[in-house]
């Protein structure tokens, strides 16, 4: 009962609190969704982590801004890394929450092929917390509005839900901006991306996004992922929108996925 309840809280959206959903949450406080001790009261209205298992989720420290990838090492001979410094790039900026390690896969995991909703929660709280504090740091406008990279229409069928749209509809409130699901679309199904490197990753996402006909686009748009790996689907989605008049895209993601090499980068 208690279990059903708590659900209940992880799905519904702050702004859409009930005297129910109220009630509920004093019945069943926030459980850590990795070892089962009690939540966070004070973040939001409750998160289903406790401080400890947040602790240990690897957070995403000294990567270079425009690709994620680390930049211990190299010199300090400008913004970014090496690799960035010489080539233009659709993604304006990278904001990256964790490194896609343990525990954080597993959530991701559990949230994409388990249908463990809680978790968007979770991670969509936590990035919205992360890209606030950032942006309280340096200055920078927050963006417009938030736009998941889109699923292809059978792959949403198979799966039921699209996991980005489900950590934008919880990161999206807590900073204020609004959700655009249906600006980018998905109207070529492509091939798995996982196991292709990242030429191929970039030869199969071709022409995989197009902006909805009639959709206006805004100037600075946020790109909401789960998980950055070389980013070629960052980038074709990007590219697609800077085409349509969006000037500025900055590429939200709740881990990075760490790889050595050129042929990893953004």
């Amino acid at each position: 009962m208690f279990e059903s309840l708590r659900g209940l809280v992880n799905r519904a959206l702050p702004s859409r609190l009930t005297i129910t959903q109220s009630l509920t949450g004093m019945i069943a406080p926030p459980v850590c969704c990795l070892c089962l001790a009690p939540g966070q009261r004070g973040v939001g209205w409750g998160l289903d982590l406790c401080i400890y298992c947040q602790a240990a989720c690897p957070p995403a420290l000294d990567l270079c801004p425009r690709c994620a990838q680390p930049l211990l090492g190299q010199p300090d001979a400008g913004p970014g890394c090496a690799h960035c410094r010489c080539r233009a790039a659709a993604c304006d900026s990278v904001h990256c929450l964790f490194l896609y390690q343990a525990p954080v896969d597993s959530m991701i995991t559990q949230l994409k092929f388990g249908h463990e909703l809680m978790y968007a929660r979770v991670l969509g709280t936590l990035l919205a917390q992360s890209v606030r504090n950032a942006r309280a740091r340096s200055g920078v406008t927050l963006p417009d509005c938030i736009v998941p990279v889109p699923l292809h229409r059978k792959r949403l069928l198979e799966r039921g839900f699209n996991q980005s749209a489900e950590l934008a509809r919880h990161a999206a409130p807590r900073l204020g901006i609004k959700v655009e699901t249906q600006l980018l679309r998905r109207p070529r199904e492509t091939s798995a991306q996982s196991g292709l490197d990242a030429a191929a990753r970039a030869r199969n996402l071709d022409q995989a996004f197009a902006v909805n006909p009639g959709r206006r686009v805004a100037r600075h748009v946020a790109l909401l992922d789960d998980v950055l790996t070389t980013g070629s689907t960052a980038e074709a989605a990007a590219r697609v929108l800077k085409a349509a008049g969006c000037q500025r895209v900055d590429l939200w993601v709740c881990a990075r996925v760490l790889k050595h090499g050129p042929d990893q980068a953004l």
